[in-house]
């Protein structure tokens, strides 16, 4: 499942003052904290870079030669391998590249480096001044951008994630599924921002483009059962429960949307299976016993706000 995530995703309104959304930002937090886990795990497949083509193996140089020039891939590896083990050690690298050849994959690695370090507001500034070179093809200019935004994003600083993230898609990008993650990320930017018609928008985008991604199609449920589009959440939630059916978290949000749609059957053993799937003493686990007893005593969940911490 996709990498992982740390950040602040939703605001909705509520009598008509913007609202934290703590559901969509669980979800998200575990998406970068997944991300991080592969970091340390995989030197050539960090949370901010992107993902070689499927079925691609080899490397760190292999690897990373599918979304770099040749020629650089194995200076970045090495630079990303230093920050991955020690995060200072990292940065020194990064630097010492810059003074040379090193350009935007030095402020690349740079940024990397920081974010391993938790500096996140210094990455975001690393990454930013890596897209600034012009002589980037638009694709590497959109990763940097979107790497900005992760990290302005988990710096708390959701307005400098948005202006990044929409340098990023102003770029002339293939219709793939990093493209399809990058309106993924634009979409948490943008409820954190408040506008919520916005985030429909990426959520729509990213639902086609990272199809193969239940955790795109799980926030779109979320988001469209909390503006009140059931149809549509129910929809989506159905496309995530394909995808993912051993996941506890997706179990529980079509428990949510399905006694909202008056199917307590059909949400009795959502909630079961959420129940059955997470571990004993998570968040989700407690949710969804709570949620049984209320439908058993034919209190609904309409009332009750879902504060999912997926994977804790």
């Amino acid at each position: 499942m996709l990498a992982a995530i740390a950040l602040s995703l939703a605001q909705l309104a509520q009598a008509g003052v913007p609202q934290h959304d703590p559901e969509i930002e669980a979800l998200l937090r575990r998406r970068d904290e997944l991300r991080r886990a592969e970091a340390e795990q995989k030197a050539q497949r960090p949370w901010i870079e992107q993902v070689p083509a499927e079925g691609q193996d080899g490397n760190d140089q292999q690897s990373l030669a599918a979304v770099v020039p040749p020629a650089i891939a194995a200076r970045l590896a090495t630079c990303l391998e230093r920050a991955n083990a020690n995060p200072a050690d990292g940065i020194k690298e990064a630097e010492a590249w810059a003074q040379t050849d090193g350009g935007a994959y030095a402020a690349q690695c740079r940024g990397y480096a920081l974010g391993q370090d938790g500096r996140w507001s210094e990455a975001a500034k690393a990454f930013e001044d890596g897209a600034a070179f012009r002589d980037l093809d638009a694709v590497t200019q959109a990763r940097l951008w979107s790497q900005a935004g992760n990290a302005a994003l988990i710096a708390g600083e959701p307005a400098r994630a948005l202006r990044a993230l929409d340098a990023a898609l102003s770029r002339p990008l293939p219709r793939t599924l990093a493209t399809g993650e990058i309106h993924l990320d634009r979409a948490r930017a943008r409820v954190a921002t408040d506008d919520l018609k916005g985030a429909r928008a990426d959520l729509d985008q990213a639902v086609v483009l990272a199809a193969a991604d239940p955790l795109a199609w799980l926030l779109s449920a979320t988001l469209a059962r909390r503006m009140d589009d059931l149809p549509l959440a129910r929809l989506h939630i159905e496309e995530a429960a394909t995808r993912a059916r051993n996941d506890a978290a997706v179990a529980l949000e079509q428990g949510v949307i399905l006694a909202l749609s008056g199917n307590d059957a059909g949400a009795r053993a959502a909630f079961s299976r959420a129940q059955e799937l997470a571990a004993r003493d998570s968040d989700i686990a407690r949710q969804a016993t709570d949620y049984l007893v209320q439908l058993d005593g034919e209190a609904p969940p309409a009332d009750r706000s879902v504060v999912t911490e997926p994977g804790r």
